[in-house]
């Protein structure tokens, strides 16, 4: 019967390590795009700083700027550890699954969630951004473009400058909250690798 819990109890554990494994997956791409999206708006804060207008990428940056990721985050076997009550004795670890399900994944997945909105807002509603559009492919595209109708309007450059203004502290904000749901992450699954190593070992006594 022991020996029983022991196995049911691992399996579950090993079925948690196999989504902190896809949500760590989804985790460093959108870190990585995070990454070219704060280039992108350095340089076009340059560009549009610089006397006079140095129109060289623009279109480029501002693909970058207009980007976004979703993230799917996975926690099916938590749920299903919840639904058998199943008690993880550990408590550092039964601790730890917790906070990252109750409250970690949530709080990342709701400021990448922000970053959408952002984009959203600007590519969705009337703004002298969206009519100096005349075409792009941005959002969550991988290889995103932007073609510009008129590179010099003045209420398009305006905008856009106080658009990035704000935007380059939200994404720095966002991009630190990803990275400590990284950490997260990364510790979570280093101590229920050791869970798993000690469950082994009481399988065998």
């Amino acid at each position: 019967m022991i020996t029983h819990c022991i196995s049911h109890r691992a399996y579950i554990l090993n079925q948690i390590l196999n989504n902190l494994n896809e949500d760590a997956e989804q985790i460093e791409f959108i870190i990585e795009r995070r990454s070219i999206t704060k280039v992108a708006v350095e340089n076009l804060l340059r560009i549009l700083n610089a006397k006079p207008l140095d129109e060289n990428g623009i279109e480029k940056h501002i693909a970058q700027f207009l980007t976004f990721e979703r993230f799917y985050p996975l926690n099916n076997a938590f749920e299903m550890m919840k639904s058998n009550g199943l008690v993880v004795e550990n408590k550092n670890l039964r601790t730890a699954i917790s906070r990252y399900y109750d409250f970690e994944q949530k709080k990342v997945t709701q400021s990448i969630k922000d970053i959408e909105n952002v984009i959203l807002r600007i590519l969705q509603t009337e703004n002298a951004i969206r009519s100096n559009l005349e075409s792009t492919n941005s959002g969550t595209k991988e290889i995103a473009s932007a073609n510009i109708r008129n590179t010099s309007d003045l209420k398009f450059l305006e905008l856009l400058h106080t658009e990035l203004i704000i935007f380059k502290d939200n994404n720095s904000t966002s991009t630190v909250r990803i990275s400590d749901f990284k950490n997260h992450n990364n510790h979570l699954t280093t101590i229920i690798k050791k869970e798993l190593k000690k469950n082994r070992l009481k399988k065998h006594l």
